[in-house]
């Protein structure tokens, strides 16, 4: 992922020249000018590929040929599917390899490699009847051995996929009783299985290509059987693409089913949003991600460029709490840090009002959402004094509050954008209720290293999906020194994120599971919520046809996408 630690540059740039970092104003002139702003990028449409002022481009024949280039906002080290290094990977692999099945917003299931399937016994057992026309870009055809295989790398522990092996659940065995076929078997009910199984993470590799490796070998140029081919990675970072002429199996997620239009893609990262913006602004890059909200106010409205502004759905975007770390362990404490949180000004002044506030576990457009948690908190800070001193912690030396001879004094870790400036942003906020707050920015590296030994007492809030079974992912007992970076362990909790799992999607009776361990996570507070992302992809307006994908991360395979000459 990202390996920047330096906080989003958020001013109004000049210079155009695309290798250049140009010039940002002070965050005091920043939160000056964006009240005035604000109300311009609230007030726009959200929608895929949305011109910023020219007509829709819905009836214009695609035109075929043509490179995309692509400065992403994160790093693109790791493209291993098990092992991805962030959301800018999972687009590369997104294009490079097929998944059992697609998905759709409304969390529909769409046949791709997988022609059908059905499941038995309540979830227990997953069938899946493999479609007999797909190649891979090596010349080997699929078959059930290449999932099976592809699916057990991701589970043998010397890949060291331990941030997906969840999303798996509780498997007990894969079969692959013929070529065709290929059936997943489960410990227990789960019948959500492929509300997961969409997921770049699980494309299937080649059969050559998995016969190359050994346990523990990392995947550096995937071999799929996606609309496009990975090329190469160049000395310099550049990932290019080639299309894959033969492709003819694409889900009905995407309108051009076949081979892409596009001739090639080529990634690069650029961390900096300035440096992205400048890019796209010289024409360097043809699409930009993570475009900073100031600029989106200005480019809004500039004909030369389309934008695809999409809720990012999953956890809201803030900080976990590890809550079994003094003085975090005190539920006060969190309960004080909920109500010394100015919400309403980081979002609109911070962010120049793109985003939306958020207090409860889960973001705006997450199935099962409990919007009534959205008023437990408000901006209150004389609330947060009041909890504080009833909690038996008093004002000390220079305001910062004490209890029993211990300072109220604690470390929150980031490593980048939103995060490092929502910190920033709460430090002052906090110290105004006698909190201590130290914003420690690390490298993305030595950061994951500090919180996977639980030394943080809060960090930056992650998890991308349009189900809230992410809540299990994040908040289950068993996911401690995995995913469950808040340290939390309640039995009530563990019971019911369990038992939605195990429930049928879209049912009533799972909603109402769901909502209860909102409600319950929302009593434990092993989080401060700030608010719901909403993600803008910015382009020439020369790219047609982006489309983002379920859960506002990562775009739809680029099937679609064609370019003006």
């Amino acid at each position: 992922m990202n390996r920047s630690n330096s906080p989003r540059r958020v001013a109004r740039t000049t210079a155009t020249r695309p290798a250049a970092t140009r010039p940002t104003a002070t965050r005091r002139a920043v939160l000056a000018g964006a009240a005035a702003l604000a109300p311009l990028a609230a007030g726009c449409q959200l929608g895929a590929g949305r011109p910023g002022g020219g007509s829709d481009d819905s009836a214009v024949p695609p035109r075929k040929g043509g490179t995309l280039t692509w400065a992403q906002w994160d790093a693109n080290t790791d493209i291993d599917p098990a092992t991805s290094s962030g959301a800018s990977a999972t687009e590369v692999l997104n294009n490079v390899l097929d998944t059992l099945v697609a998905m759709d917003a409304d969390q529909k299931i769409y046949p791709l490699l997988a022609a059908k399937w059905w499941s038995e016994n309540e979830g227990r057992k997953h069938t899946f009847t493999l479609r007999d026309d797909v190649k891979f870009h090596d010349g080997s055809t699929l078959n059930a051995g290449a999932v099976k295989r592809t699916l057990e790398r991701i589970l043998d522990p010397a890949t060291k996929a331990a941030g997906v092996v969840p999303l798996m659940g509780p498997i007990d065995k894969i079969d692959s009783p013929d070529a065709k076929t290929v059936v997943v078997s489960f410990k227990e009910p789960y019948p959500n299985f492929l509300q997961n199984m969409w997921r770049p993470y699980f494309g299937i590799l080649s059969p050559k290509q998995l016969d190359s490796l050994k346990p523990g070998d990392k995947v550096t140029a995937p071999v799929g059987s996606g609309p496009f081919k990975f090329a190469n990675r160049s000395a310099d970072g550049v990932i290019t693409l080639e299309a894959f002429p033969d492709y003819a199996w694409g889900p009905e997620t995407l309108k051009n089913r076949k081979a892409p239009y596009l001739q090639q893609i080529k990634f690069r990262t650029v961390t900096e949003a300035a440096t992205r913006v400048a890019t796209l602004e010289s024409g360097e890059y043809l699409l930009i991600d993570e475009l900073s909200e100031p600029d989106y106010a200005r480019l809004k409205n500039d004909k030369r460029f389309r934008f695809a502004d999409t809720p990012r759905r999953g956890l809201s975007l803030g900080f976990h709490v590890n809550v079994q770390k003094a003085p975090m362990d005190d539920k006060a404490v969190r309960e004080a840090m909920n109500w010394a949180v100015d919400r309403k000004s980081i979002v609109e002044r911070l962010f120049f009002g793109v985003h939306k506030v958020a207090v409860g576990p889960l973001s705006e457009g997450v199935w099962a959402r409990l919007d009534e948690l959205e008023k437990r908190f408000t901006f209150d800070p004389a609330k947060a004094k009041q909890v504080l001193d009833a909690g038996g912690w008093k004002p000390g030396a220079g305001g910062i509050r004490e209890k029993g001879g211990q300072r109220l004094s604690v470390v929150l870790a980031t490593f980048r954008s939103p995060w490092t400036e929502m910190a920033e942003a709460i430090q002052s906020q906090m110290r105004d209720v006698g909190i201590d707050l130290q914003v420690q920015k690390m490298e993305r590296g030595p950061y994951l290293d500090f919180v996977r030994a639980y030394n943080h007492h809060l960090c930056a809030s992650a998890g991308t999906d349009i189900d809230p079974d992410q809540l299990r992912i994040r908040f289950h007992s068993s996911n401690i020194k995995v995913s469950n970076f808040a340290n939390l362990a309640d039995p009530q909790l563990d019971a019911l994120l369990v038992k939605g799992s195990q429930q049928v999607a879209g049912s009533a009776e799972r909603r109402k599971t769901y909502e209860d361990a909102q409600r319950r996570l929302m009593d434990l507070l092993p989080f401060v919520s700030i608010m719901s992302q909403v993600r803008v992809e910015a382009m020439s307006s020369k790219v047609h046809s982006l489309k983002m994908g379920p859960e506002g991360l990562n775009a739809l395979p680029l099937t679609d996408v064609w370019l003006d000459p």
